[in-house]
Order: structure tokens, then C-alpha cells, then sequence
């Protein structure tokens, strides 16, 4: 059976683990899936794909505001009004459609300027934290039918989680690590939809609609005798647990090392025994970590780069291929830059030069990144 996203294997979370501690300004969970009779097989790198459920309360207040019974059918579907939203629909983040409609058939002074700014920086800052009941609320006497609503919305999409274990040493389940996002907003409180899915709905023993998504782009090298650096902060270390696992098991010859980020050791060092047990078996002959708020002075992983740029760069010089996991918008710009810098304090020489030596990285295929 080709299970994918049009048809995703139905699969039993057999464990869920609390990974941060208690006075962590995130939570992480460990889940684990039973892969059961799917005949599902990953490769270090891949990502899971995970059918989310929209949260309840999110729902019924939407309904309320559409001012119909939960159990009306729409003209055109097969399901009534809170099972669409429930399962079928994105709710949380309002597409442009909704938006553009809202802007249109009220007078509200800054979503106008937002939109007629053209500026999409302007809009996102407006739009930021918002989902369609806020819009939908905007001007409480907006009127909305229920059929022309739901076309202002789009289908609900999965959401996909780097894989954290080697499918060689567990062959029939798979890892992923998921940080809940919640925010509070004026009087309401939000969530991930998938994270807090995970976090709040599911239970041991439930089931979640899963399919694989392979990485080719982000894979060990064929070579077992090729140096690997792997830089995850956070959530971002999820990959490189798989990427350690599968070369212990494979009993690779390639040196291995890590860089590691959170806020504070006591409660965000996720996975630490793990890893700890990977320094001791020498499995990671380097592992550097950046506790960014355990010192007066912020530390991060490019900081520890930069700590270590000869041997990072002896490293380099020796084949090794980077990988950089997390998040896109700043982390992985931080971690290019010191890199560049690195490149040109250990060459000597300018920075177009040391941006020629990066792009030779990359067209090598040795500077890989699963950025989010």
C-alpha cells in the first residue's frame, strides 16, 4: 500500500514523554508512532506528515459567530458545519481571500492602511497572532454566509516533523519531537494547530493519519568514512539524533559533531542522557552546546562556531559536510554569516571570497539545510 498525503496510514501514538522541564518557556513532548502493518520505511532526514484536528473551542465559536447549528449541512458537502471545521478547513490562519473580503465590506482604518500600503511587512505584523474568528470579529456586524465562508478558507493542511529515530534500530515505529506553540492574545488563548493536537487531544493509544515525507535533500553521506557537523538548536537536534543513531548502527568510521542550543540546561537540554551516552561511546567525538540564558551574556551556537572555527574549519578541510536544522528566519541566517566569517578569518581573504567558498560547499552538496 503507497500511503500518502491523499491517503495517510492510520497509526497508534504508543508513547508520549515530556521532554522540557517545568520552568521552561516551551514545551516539548517525545512522541512515538506505531508504524503497525503500514510497511513504512524512513531514511535519517525524512519528515512526517500528521493530520491535525482543529481545536474544539476554536470551532463552536466560530459557528456561534456564523450564527447556524452545529449540525447544519452546507448545500454541497457531505458534512455538517462543525465536522467541515473541524477536519476539513484551515482556521487558524485566515488566507488572503478572508481577509480581502473583511477589508472589503467593513470601515476599519488599519487593515486598510495594511492592505493599501502594499507593504507585506505592514500586513504581517497586522495579521500577526490573529486567526479567522479575529478577522471574522473585527466588525461584529459583518454578516457572513456560511457557504460563501467557507470558500474564503482553505483546506486543512498537515503539518510535517523532522524524524528522530533510525528506522534500522526501530523498525517499526518513528520519533518526532514537537514543540506545543500557545500564545495569548488580549483575552483569548491560541495554539499550534498540531502541536497543541498532539499535545492536548491525543492519548496513548489514539490513533493519528500519518504518511512519510522523504528529504533526499537532507541525507547522510554514502561514504561512512565522511566527517559530519550538525548544527540544531532546540527542536532543530530532532534530525541528528536519527543521523547518530544510523551511524552507530551502521558503525561508521566518519567522525561526528554537534552543536546544540537552548535557553537554559536545567530545563531545555532535550534529549541530554541520549546524547550524553553518544560522548561517552565516542559515537560524537565533538559536542558543543550554547545555554543562552544561563549567563548575563547571551550565547548561541554560532558563538561556539566561532569558538571553534580552526578545527570547524580543519574539519571542512577534511570533506566534512554541515547540516543546519531550525529555524530559518534568524538561526540559520546567524550560522551562515559566522561560517562566512570563519571561512574568511581561516583563509584569509575577503568576504566575496569566502562567499565563493560557501557556494563550492553548497554545489558540493556538503552545506545541507532542513530550515523551517
Amino acid at each position: 500500500m503507497n500511503w500518502n498525503k491523499q491517503n495517510p496510514y492510520l497509526a497508534k501514538i504508543t508513547s508520549k514523554k515530556l521532554l522540557s522541564g517545568k520552568q521552561s518557556n516551551k514545551e516539548v513532548f517525545h512522541y512515538e508512532i506505531s508504524l503497525g502493518d503500514s510497511g513504512i520505511i524512513y531514511q535519517p532526514g525524512d519528515s512526517l506528515g500528521i493530520f491535525p484536528v482543529n481545536n474544539n473551542t476554536l470551532v463552536r465559536a466560530i459557528i456561534n459567530r456564523l450564527q447556524v447549528n452545529p449540525t447544519y449541512i452546507p448545500e454541497g458537502y457531505d458534512f455538517n458545519i462543525h465536522e467541515l471545521l473541524e477536519k476539513k478547513f484551515e482556521i487558524l490562519t485566515p488566507t488572503n481571500r478572508l481577509i480581502k473580503f473583511v477589508n472589503d465590506n467593513i470601515n476599519h482604518n488599519v487593515l486598510n492602511h495594511s492592505l493599501a500600503s502594499k507593504n507585506i511587512d505592514i500586513l504581517m505584523d497586522f495579521k500577526y497572532g490573529k486567526d479567522v474568528l479575529d478577522f471574522m470579529n473585527l466588525d461584529e456586524n459583518l454578516k457572513f454566509d456560511v457557504l460563501h465562508f467557507l470558500t474564503l478558507l482553505k483546506p486543512l493542511q498537515h503539518r510535517a516533523y523532522s524524524i528522530t529515530s533510525s528506522n534500522l534500530i526501530f523498525k517499526n515505529s518513528v520519533h518526532i519531537t514537537v514543540s506545543t506553540q500557545r500564545w495569548h492574545r488580549k483575552t483569548r488563548d491560541y495554539g499550534g494547530v498540531c502541536s497543541t493536537f498532539l499535545s492536548d487531544i491525543c492519548k496513548l493509544g489514539d490513533k493519528v493519519k500519518i504518511f512519510l515525507i522523504p528529504n533526499k535533500l537532507f541525507r547522510l553521506p554514502d561514504d561512512q568514512n565522511k566527517p559530519i557537523i550538525m548544527i540544531g538548536p532546540g527542536t532543530g537536534v530532532a534530525p541528528f539524533l536519527s543521523f547518530i543513531q544510523e551511524r552507530k548502527n551502521l558503525k561508521s568510521n566518519g567522525k561526528n559533531w554537534l552543536f546544540f542550543g537552548a535557553q537554559t540546561k536545567k530545563n531545555d537540554f532535550i534529549y541530554e542522557d541520549q546524547i550524553l551516552n553518544f560522548v561517552e561511546e565516542k559515537i560524537l567525538n565533538n559536542f558543543d552546546t550554547a545555554f543562552s540564558r544561563d549567563q548575563e551574556k547571551k550565547i548561541y551556537v554560532q558563538d561556539k562556531i566561532n569558538e571553534r572555527s580552526d578545527e570547524f574549519f580543519q574539519w571542512l578541510k577534511n570533506g566534512a559536510i554541515i547540516y543546519v536544522c531550525g529555524d530559518a528566519h534568524k538561526m540559520a541566517k546567524d550560522v551562515e554569516f559566522t561560517i562566512i566569517k570563519l571561512i574568511s578569518k581561516e583563509l584569509k581573504c575577503d568576504h566575496e571570497k569566502a562567499l565563493e567558498y560557501l557556494k563550492m560547499l553548497k554545489k558540493e552538496k556538503r552545506y545541507l539545510l532542513d530550515v523551517y
